[in-house]
């Protein structure tokens, strides 16, 4: 039993221990710093990334209180009365865009009611008409005001966990229940609009996205950072000059295998992975609320982020042909 509790014990502490992405990029370039006698370099501050507050559609159509009272056998004339009271008033948008989908669909039974007028019926496809044109900026509406879904765009201190997390699970499931949402709403009568319910509902506390976000960005500014004070290295003649010994240039290459290929790298390699899972989903969002309004930032992430693994990568291979030193 103290054997068990000795490896527990040993354990959390190696798994606390373990360094964060950030500590191991400035580990990585302060000692290749010190081959140099310089100190390690940093990198700046994060911008915030642009985005904009999408307004709420405006309604043309409301149904009057003389045609609400003719409206007593149908469910569409409950759901208006409910919407009007206090409560309907304050409702959140995500609120407001369930209450608009479940209007589509009530006022069609309605509409469809023989025992609803004629004028009823016209002032009804009239509204439902504007609601079911309004769906997709209703729904873009909600991503920009609702807090679960505005802070993919805002700055966080916490760095994606490199395991496996609840809070990753959770963001997926929700960023793919979005996704079914939005295709669902080709045909509005047989949406549900509590599937963003339940998207918010894992998505609240969670910062999983904003921390894949961020980390990504973190990571793009440490290659480009350490990229650029490497190119400003002499290779020929400060690093590995001819005729003399190779050992400052063994000592980079032994920092770069150890703190680069060994863990960096592999980081990075969960990090595209991880931009990938959610890439079709904002790709999503994009297409149906319009480049403009919600703008993909995945796609732009994932592919300066290979470019910046790559043009470090390829200084190394051309550290290694021209100092001829041996990566293993």
């Amino acid at each position: 039993m103290k054997c068990k509790l000795l490896l527990l014990a040993l354990s959390t502490v190696l798994f606390g221990c373990t360094p964060a992405p950030s500590d191991t990029n400035q580990t990585y370039t302060e000692r290749l710093g010190k081959v140099f006698n310089t100190d390690g370099l940093s990198i700046g501050s994060l911008s915030v990334l642009p985005h904009s507050a999408i307004n709420k559609p405006k309604a043309s159509y409301s149904i009057s209180v003389i045609d609400l009272a003719k409206l007593g056998h149908c469910r569409v004339s409950t759901h208006i009365a409910n919407h009007n009271n206090q409560l309907g008033k304050l409702a959140k948008p995500s609120e407001q865009f369930k209450y608009n989908l479940n209007f589509i669909r009530y006022a069609q039974a309605c509409i469809d009611d023989d025992r609803t007028s004629q004028d009823v019926q016209q002032a009804l496809n009239l509204a439902r008409q504007e609601k079911l044109a309004q769906l997709y900026p209703m729904l873009a509406y909600v991503f920009s005001h609702e807090k679960e879904l505005n802070q993919f765009y805002t700055l966080t201190f916490s760095e994606v966990q490199r395991e496996t997390s609840q809070g990753e699970i959770h963001a997926l499931e929700a960023l793919n229940t979005l996704s079914s949402l939005i295709d669902s709403l080709s045909e509005p009568n047989k949406a549900d609009g509590e599937m963003l319910t339940d998207a918010l509902e894992k998505l609240n506390n969670n910062n999983y996205v904003q921390s894949l976000i961020t980390s990504t960005r973190s990571q793009i500014a440490w290659n480009q950072t350490t990229t650029t004070w490497l190119n400003s290295l002499d290779l020929e003649h400060k690093v590995c000059p001819a005729g003399k010994n190779k050992k400052r240039a063994q000592v980079l290459n032994n920092v770069f295998q150890k703190f680069y290929i060994q863990d960096i790298q592999a980081y990075q390699s969960q990090l595209v992975k991880r931009l990938h899972d959610v890439e079709p989903h904002f790709e999503t969002f994009s297409h149906k609320f319009g480049q403009q309004d919600y703008p993909n930032i995945i796609t732009p992430l994932l592919v300066e982020l290979k470019q910046s693994a790559k043009e470090h990568v390829f200084w190394w291979q051309n550290f290694y042909k021209v100092c001829k030193v041996s990566p293993l």
